[in-house]
């Protein structure tokens, strides 16, 4: 086997060892307000209800319970805390290795790390839907929220293997310079269209006397802080992809060329880390 191929591997076993003993961790333990008392036109069952409804995780599934240990929100800052982690560890060891380059094996730990989110996020993204939960790869992909993940996935997965075939120089000149970049470019923009929520958040909006109750008034205004935090991650995502291509193109060169793209990717990992809903 030659190199590249014993790199390839050692690649994917440690990834796959990274993204299941974080899969194994308990979620972050964080503070979550009660249903408040029935004072208005809400029973408290349609309260309580609604205040389970804060995810941005899981698909509803009629007669079930929650496959999280813990409330859909811990569930979904959890995902976020340990995307952010794993970001974190991706961006800083690409800032070592175009601080070194001249250790090529330390090109290959980057994308390593992206493997380990990929199935980190293939694992826990969506509970209750295929892999690990009741609902089909399919039939899970009618929840718009689920899809959109899987989007991300996809372009997490597609990212890494650029960043391996880089790394072992068999990347084309045309994706060396653009792949990258782009994929980056991408990924701001379609959070823009990401939803919240799922559908069963939809139809809930869409009644008048759910959409006014206490406790949907507090599910929207931890939508709007999630919208918000989403916009925090596209706009570090288009940094990235600027400062990479400049670098890629040769606008900017050198060690400042190679380094100043894992920066911005440093610090969405560190505001990913300290996410909340």
């Amino acid at each position: 086997m030659t190199q590249h191929g014993r790199l390839l591997l050692l690649t994917l076993a440690f990834s796959a060892g990274l993204a299941l003993c974080a899969y194994s961790l308990p979620p972050a333990q964080t503070s979550s307000s009660q249903p408040q008392e029935n004072g208005g036109g809400t029973s408290g069952h349609d309260a309580m209800d609604m205040g389970g409804m804060q995810h941005d995780h899981a698909m509803p599934v009629s007669g079930s319970t929650s496959a999280s240990p813990g409330s859909d929100t811990e569930w979904s800052v959890f995902n976020h805390r340990g995307a952010g982690l794993f970001i974190f560890v991706w961006a800083l060891t690409a800032l070592i290795a175009g601080l070194w380059p001249r250790r090529t094996w330390l090109c290959f730990v980057p994308p390593l790390t992206l493997l380990g989110l990929v199935e980190f996020l293939l694992l826990r993204n969506d509970p209750e839907a295929w892999p690990m939960g009741p609902i089909g790869f399919w039939a899970s992909n009618k929840d718009p929220e689920v899809f959109q993940h899987r989007v991300f996935l996809l372009l997490l997965l597609v990212i890494a293997i650029v960043e391996l075939l880089r790394a072992a120089d068999r990347l084309p000149p045309l994706l060396q310079k653009f792949a990258l970049p782009g994929l980056a470019l991408f990924g701001g923009i379609y959070l823009f269209f990401h939803k919240h929520g799922g559908t069963e958040m939809e139809h809930m909006m869409a009644d008048p006397a759910m959409a006014s109750s206490p406790a949907m008034k507090q599910m929207v205004a931890s939508m709007d802080l999630v919208k918000r935090e989403h916009l925090w991650f596209s706009i570090s995502g288009f940094g990235l992809a600027a400062t990479k291509l400049l670098a890629d193109t040769g606008r900017l060169k050198g060690r400042l060329g190679a380094t100043l793209w894992s920066v911005f990717a440093i610090i969405l990992g560190i505001y990913m880390m300290g996410y909340t809903e």
